[in-house]
């Protein structure tokens, strides 16, 4: 595998050397498996949410910069918190495209 294959698992440990070196806390496997900080997980969840409902608003204004700017940040977000709990999210990410262009055309009867 070519170091491009594995980009995503790269640009995770980035952004967690630069948060960690920033004080911001990061999550770890251990955090998953002990439950000891059994509130770390939900609260980086949160911070997912929150860039999402920021791209939104700025969606809403028709700020593409800014929209631009929140969905790195919920990709930042995503990264950091995943990137705590495998160093191979890049087959995760793979298995799950290759799963979703197997579904049919939208799948399930959903409207949107």
């Amino acid at each position: 595998m070519t170091d491009e294959q594995h980009y995503l698992d790269a640009l995770a440990a980035k952004i967690r050397i630069i948060n960690e070196a920033n004080g911001w806390d990061s999550v770890t496997l251990r955090d998953w498996e002990s439950g000891t900080n059994f509130d770390k997980i939900p609260s980086k969840l949160a911070l997912v949410h929150s860039e999402v409902s920021e791209a939104l608003e700025a969606y809403r204004h028709l700020d593409l910069e800014n929209f631009i700017e929140e969905m790195a940040d919920v990709v930042i977000r995503v990264l950091d918190t995943v990137g705590g709990v495998t160093d191979d999210f890049h087959t995760a990410v793979m298995d799950k495209i290759e799963h979703n262009a197997s579904r049919g055309y939208k799948h399930g009867g959903k409207r949107i």
